[in-house]
């Protein structure tokens, strides 16, 4: 039951971090003074100068916080709060930040975003430089996406699919915490199923293991998408 629990927890995780995150927004579109660092840093001095007390430190507390810029002032507009210490913490913590005056809705600045929180890594854990993107790992193939699809291409050419030159296929598939492929997917409405299954087998000739997607250190399960030119 534990491990469940953890398997279930990562790919809740999994589905946040790949989201449109304060983290991932463009530096030029960054409505925080600073950006994304300066924005942790400053979270984390006020939590230590108006000594607020930590959580659990628990690597599964988190709170997904709705954020919208209305008139150079941030506000969490979730439209659910849980009663706990993470949502706590942080609105106490974010109320602080507000003060500072250093969020901007000029022209170009991204006015809705979602920001991550993890109580875990603040007060005596906070190391400088810290962002929530920099938890999380893509997964890879060795030798990066271009060698995997130049493999795929060899592979795809001993299949011998007819009236294939030219045509561009849509291929996903998960990438399991081993680094295995499961659950591949070729969309193409210029190919029957028998040549879909061909380019399917191709894909699952390629020995070579990925390495998983990892949060914090942990391998997730994950979903690639990519096209490939017959």
């Amino acid at each position: 039951m534990k491990k469940l629990f953890k398997i279930i927890f990562f790919l809740f995780i999994s589905v946040f971090v790949k989201a449109q995150t304060f983290d991932l927004l463009p530096e030029n579109t960054n409505p925080y003074e600073g950006g994304p660092v300066q924005f942790y840093k400053d979270l984390n001095d006020i939590l230590i100068k108006n000594n607020f007390k930590p959580c659990n430190n628990k690597p599964s507390e988190m709170f997904l916080a709705a954020i919208e810029i209305v008139n150079g002032e941030a506000k969490v507009v979730n439209k659910k709060f849980n009663e706990d210490c993470v949502t706590e913490l942080f609105l106490k913590a974010f109320q602080e930040v507000n003060k500072l005056k250093k969020w901007s809705d000029n022209s170009g600045k991204q006015k809705k975003f979602s920001i991550l929180f993890y109580p875990i890594d603040y007060f005596a854990n906070f190391k400088e430089g810290y962002t929530t993107e920099g938890l999380k790992k893509e997964a890879q193939f060795p030798g990066g996406i271009e060698a995997f699809k130049s493999k795929l291409s060899n592979n795809v050419k001993k299949q011998k699919i007819k009236n294939a030159n030219g045509l561009k296929v849509n291929i996903r598939f998960k990438v399991n915490q081993e680094g295995i492929l499961n659950n591949i997917y070729v969309e193409s409405g210029d190919l029957d199923s028998l040549d879909k299954e061909k380019i399917v087998e191709a894909v699952e000739k390629i020995d070579k293991k990925w390495s998983p997607e990892t949060f914090r250190g942990q391998p997730l399960i994950s979903t690639y998408q990519l096209s490939l030119s017959l």
